[in-house]
C-alpha cells in the first residue's frame, strides 16, 4: 500500500473542500530518460523535481484534451478463479482524447494523477492502438504497462546464458539477466530463493520471456507486477492474521478488529458489495512435482495443498532441494485466507493489488485481497476491487503450464486404486523410464530409453491368463515372442525383422545365410541353395519345380514358363515361343512369324497418305552392311538416317525405337508404307495412260 497522506485519502472519499478534490490527469511523452522520472511511487518532494530530470516532454496531453469520464484502468495481480502463484499480468488503460492528430501507437507515456495540489505517479504505459471514434476529433487510446516487454522470444538469451550443459546461475542472477535483456527495470529486493543454483534444464527452440518470469516468481511464492513508476516488483500477499477456523477465537476482544490487524484498508463506505458465504482456507501444504501423479516433494502440515507442477526451473533438483523449496513457498503463502468478494467503492489510488481490504456489512465483516481492480472515471472516479477463490483447493494445481521440453528431472508416480496398481520411474536427463502395472487380468513391465535424436528403444513383457508376450522395439522395428494356449492348442509365434538361430542341427546367421541337416542343406545370402544327397519324389509328368536360378548341363521339359526377363546363352530349339520381346542376334524358323493384326485389338486407326509414303521412301537411303556382332552381311537402312528424314518431313511414323542405348528399326512397319507407295505409283501410271 502506498504511503499517501491521510488528507489526500479524505479528498478521494469526498471529504473536504470541493476545490481540493478536483482531479487532473496528465500524459507526458518523453524522447528519453523516462526511467528517471519518478523519485518514488507516490509523491514528488520537490516542485522542481518534475519533469526536469527526464527532460522536457515532447508531447503533453492534459485534462483539457481528455474526455471526461472516459478513463478505465485495470490492474490484476491474479484474475484466475483461484490464486495462481507466479501470475504476471499486465495493467491496461483506456482513455479517449481529442484533437491529437499524430498516431502515437508504440509510444510510451507517463501518467500522473493530481488530487488538488497533490500529484502522484499513475503508471507508465505503451500505446497499443488509438483508433478514431465516431466523432473524428477523438481517439480511443488503449495502452499496457511494461509487463508486455517480457512477451518476447528469449531462447537466444537462455542459450547464451547457459552456453554449456554444465553452466549454472543463481536465481538472482537469472532474474537480473532476464530483466536487463527485456529492458525492464526492477525493484531491488531479496527473494526467498535467490541463492538457489539453477542449471541448464531445457534446450528451447522458442521461449517466452513472461513464462520465465512466471517460473521465477512461482518458486518464490510471489507475483510479478509493474508498479506505478514502471518498475517490476515482486508482490506477495500480506499476512491476513486470520484464524485456522471461523469458530475459534481465543478472546472476546480479539474479534473483529484483530483480523488482518492494521494492514488492511478499511472502507468508510461502499456503493455495492457481493461476497461468498465462505472464507477460503489458507494454504497449509505445498507440493512440487513435474506432472500429475508424480510424488515430487511436499512441505507443510495440512491438507489444503497448493501444487507447483511443471516448473522448468525445478527440473533435476534433488528431493532435499525440492522439499526446502516447497517449505519456502509455504512460509510465503501459508495461512492466507480471505473471503471472495467484489466491492464497488470510492477510488483508492493508494491501494495496490495484493493489499487487504476490510468492509463491514450489517451482518458480516468482509476481509479480502485486491486481486484485481478497475478504476473508472476522473472527477467521479470509482474503484471496483475483486477477489476470487474456492473454499479449498482440492486437487487443483496452480503453476506454469508451458509446453517447455525439459532436459533434467526425475519423477516417481504411484497409482493405487481398485482398478490398478502401478509404479512409474523416469529420469529425463538419461531419457529412461521404467514401469510396472498390475490390473485384474494382466501384469505389464516395460522399460524405455531414447537419447538425443535416436528413436525410442523399449522392452516389455506381459503376463496374462494363458498367454505370455515379450516384445523389444526400436522405432518401427519390432521383435515379438508370444506363447499362447487356446482352444486350438498351444502356439508359439515369433515376429522380427530377421532371425538368428544357433544350433548344431540348425542355424541361421545374421546375414540370412544358414544350414540344416549337419550341413547337407545350406543356403547363402543371395538365396542360392546347396543340397547334398537330395531326392525329389514324384513322377516326371506331375512334379513341378520352381526356382530363381537353375543351373543344369542338360534340361528336358515339355514346357518352360519364365515369368520376367530370361537369359539363355547358346542355342534355343523350341516348337513355339510366346513372349513380349526377344533380344538375340539371329532367329531361324521353318515358318515366318505372325503378328497380331485383328481390328478388334486396334484403336486410333488412320490411313497412310500415299504421297507422303512415296516422298519418304524416295528420300531414305538403302544400304548394305555387316553386323559387328557376327560379321554377317545384311541389307537395310540406317536408323539415324530414317529418324532424321522423319523429323525433317514432320512425320510421326513409329519406325525408330531404342534398346540398351542403341537405335532400332521396326522393319515390319515399312511394309504398309511400301504398299501405300506402290498403290500411289500404280494410280499415277493409270492417269498417264
Amino acid at each position: 500500500m502506498l504511503d499517501v497522506p491521510e488528507y489526500v485519502k479524505q479528498r478521494c472519499r469526498g471529504n473536504g473542500d470541493p476545490e481540493e478534490c478536483i482531479r487532473h490527469l496528465d500524459m507526458a511523452f518523453f524522447a528519453s530518460g523516462i526511467d528517471t522520472l519518478y523519485p518514488s511511487n507516490d509523491l514528488y518532494p520537490e516542485n522542481d523535481l518534475y519533469p526536469s530530470e527526464a527532460g522536457v516532454p515532447w508531447l503533453e496531453i492534459n485534462l483539457e484534451k481528455v474526455s471526461m469520464g472516459s478513463l478505465t484502468l485495470t490492474e490484476k495481480l491474479c484474475s484466475a478463479d483461484d490464486i495462481i502463484l507466479g501470475s504476471c499480468e499486465a495493467a491496461k488503460i483506456e482513455i479517449i482524447v481529442a484533437d491529437i492528430e499524430e498516431d502515437l501507437t508504440g509510444k510510451e507515456f507517463a501518467l500522473t494523477l493530481s488530487i488538488g495540489d497533490y500529484k502522484m505517479a499513475f503508471g507508465m504505459y505503451t500505446i497499443a492502438s488509438m483508433p478514431r471514434q465516431a466523432d473524428r476529433r477523438k481517439r480511443k487510446i488503449t495502452a499496457y504497462d511494461r509487463m508486455l516487454r517480457f512477451d518476447m522470444d528469449v531462447a537466444d538469451w537462455y542459450t547464451a546464458l547457459y552456453s554449456s550443459d554444465g553452466s549454472t546461475h543463481t536465481l538472482k542472477e537469472l532474474r537480473d539477466s532476464l530483466c536487463q535483456y527485456c529492458n525492464v527495470p526492477q525493484q531491488e529486493t531479496d527473494l526467498a530463493n535467490d541463492n538457489l543454483t539453477i542449471g541448464k534444464t531445457i534446450s528451447p527452440q522458442t521461449l517466452n520471456g513472461r513464462d520465465v518470469l512466471r517460473a521465477i516468481c512461482e518458486i518464490n511464492g510471489v507475483f510479478g507486477h509493474i508498479d506505478r513508476t514502471g518498475q517490476l516488483v515482486y508482490m506477495k500477499l500480506q499476512e491476513s492474521g486470520l484464524y485456522p477456523s471461523e469458530t475459534l477465537y481465543p478472546s472476546e476482544d480479539l474479534y473483529p478488529h484483530s483480523a488482518w490487524g492494521d494492514v488492511a484498508e478499511e472502507l468508510e463506505y461502499y456503493k455495492t458489495i457481493t461476497y461468498e458465504d465462505y472464507m477460503t482456507e489458507g494454504i497449509d501444504r505445498v507440493q512440487i512435482r513435474q506432472e500429475e501423479g508424480d510424488i515430487g516433494a511436499t512441505a507443510g502440515w495440512g491438507t489444503n495443498t497448493y501444487v507447483i507442477e511443471g516448473n522448468f526451473l525445478t527440473y533435476g533438483l534433488a528431493s532435499a532441494e525440492l522439499t526446502r523449496l516447497a517449505q519456502s513457498v509455504v512460509d510465503m503463502i501459508g495461512g492466507r485466507g480471505y473471503r471472495p468478494a467484489k466491492i464497488e467503492t470510492y477510488a483508492m489510488p493508494w491501494v495496490e493489488v495484493g493489499d487487504g481490504i476490510r468492509a463491514v456489512t450489517t451482518q458480516d465483516e468482509i476481509t479480502t485481497y485486491v486481486l484485481s481492480r478497475t478504476i473508472k472515471g476522473i472527477q467521479a472516479m470509482m474503484d471496483t476491487v475483486e477477489s476470487k477463490g474456492s473454499q479449498t483447493r482440492g486437487e487443483l494445481s496452480g503453476g506454469i503450464q508451458s509446453e517447455i521440453i525439459q532436459l533434467k528431472g526425475k519423477t516417481a508416480t504411484i497409482i493405487k486404486s481398485v482398478d490398478e496398481v502401478s509404479v512409474k520411474l523416469s529420469d529425463v536427463e538419461k531419457n529412461t523410464a521404467a514401469s510396472i502395472k498390475v490390473v485384474s487380468d494382466q501384469i505389464t513391465a516395460e522399460v524405455k530409453r531414447a537419447t538425443g535424436q535416436e528413436v525410442e528403444l523399449a522392452a516389455s513383457i506381459k503376463v496374462m491368463a494363458g498367454q505370455i508376450e515379450q516384445k523389444v522395439s526400436q522405432g518401427d522395428l519390432i521383435a515379438k515372442f508370444n506363447m499362447e494356449v487356446n482352444k486350438d492348442g498351444s502356439v508359439i509365434t515369433m515376429e522380427a525383422g530377421h532371425f538368428v538361430f544357433k544350433g548344431k542341427n540348425f542355424y541361421v546367421n545374421a546375414d540370412g545365410s544358414g544350414g540344416a541337416a549337419n550341413g547337407n542343406f545350406t543356403w547363402d545370402t543371395a538365396g542360392n541353395i546347396t543340397v547334398t544327397k537330395a531326392t525329389i519324389n514324384g513322377t516326371t509328368n506331375t512334379s513341378s519345380f520352381g526356382a530363381s536360378v537353375v543351373n543344369a548341363d542338360h534340361l528336358e521339359a515339355g514346357r518352360i514358363v519364365c515369368n520376367g526377363n530370361s537369359q539363355f546363352s547358346g542355342r534355343i530349339t523350341a516348337m513355339n515361343i510366346d513372349c513380349n520381346k526377344i533380344d538375340c542376334v539371329s532367329v531361324y524358323s521353318s515358318m515366318a512369324g505372325e503378328t497380331w493384326s485383328d481390328q478388334r485389338l486396334k484403336e486410333d486407326i488412320r490411313k497412310i497418305d500415299p504421297r507422303q509414303a512415296v516422298r519418304f521412301l524416295t528420300d531414305i537411303s538403302s544400304v548394305s552392311y555387316r553386323l559387328k556382332a557376327n560379321g554377317e552381311p545384311a541389307l537395310g537402312f540406317l536408323a539415324q538416317d530414317v529418324r532424321e528424314k522423319l523429323r525433317r518431313m514432320g512425320l510421326d511414323y513409329p519406325l525408330v525405337g531404342e534398346h540398351n542405348g542403341y537405335l532400332t528399326l521396326r522393319y515390319q512397319d515399312f511394309v504398309p508404307l511400301l504398299v501405300a507407295a506402290v498403290q500411289e505409283l500404280i494410280k499415277k501410271r493409270g492417269e498417264h495412260k
